[in-house]
């Protein structure tokens, strides 16, 4: 569970970074936080299986 929240608020946070620095939403900036956020959660996951 502590996964899914850490993956949900990368995506938030990436997102929130994209679009105030590009000043609107694009379908990149969603796709783009949603790699980042699901890379992150994948590698905190094999962080919790090994520690």
């Amino acid at each position: 569970m502590s996964t899914i929240v850490f993956a949900f608020s990368i995506f938030c946070g990436w997102l929130i970074f994209d679009v105030v620095k590009h000043k609107k939403i694009k379908l990149e900036s969603i796709v783009s936080s949603l790699v980042i956020a699901v890379v992150a959660g994948v590698f905190w996951w094999i962080l919790d299986l090994i520690f």
